[in-house]
């Protein structure tokens, strides 16, 4: 009986102190930083073609980022938005393939660091209302 006793008494005295540093550890702040918060916020290269990436002829897409490093995202058409009229996969020479498309104003390119399949060109002009 005894033995039962002290046991009892060793396990609710490692509860309390189990559940005082797991408090401890909660209510500190800053105490755990997730890896998202470290390093560069800069968006990677596939965060940036992501939007892109589905995009179609005749789809449009606002950019987030700026013109040195586009963040295009899908969104519906209208003022201030850049049109899709044309689509070129595997390759990243924009000005060649966008040469050929009549009207267009703007391209943008991806070069996946996969695999040069993935690689793709977009012709754009601004979206009418």
């Amino acid at each position: 009986m005894r033995a039962n006793r002290a046991l009892l008494i060793v396990a609710g005295v490692l509860a309390v102190l189990g559940a005082g540093a797991l408090a401890l550890v909660a209510l500190t702040p800053g105490a755990i930083e997730t890896p998202a918060r470290q390093g560069s916020t800069r968006p990677s290269a596939t965060t940036v073609a992501v939007g892109a990436r589905f995009a179609q002829k005749g789809d449009c897409l606002v950019n987030d980022g700026s013109d040195a490093e586009p963040l295009l995202r899908l969104v519906s058409c209208g003022p201030e938005v850049y049109q899709v009229i044309a689509r070129f996969e595997g390759t990243t020479d924009a000005d060649k393939a966008c040469a050929q498309v009549t009207g267009y104003q703007y391209n943008y390119s991806y070069d996946s660091p996969l695999d040069n399949s993935l690689d793709f060109v977009l012709c754009l002009k601004s979206a009418e209302e």
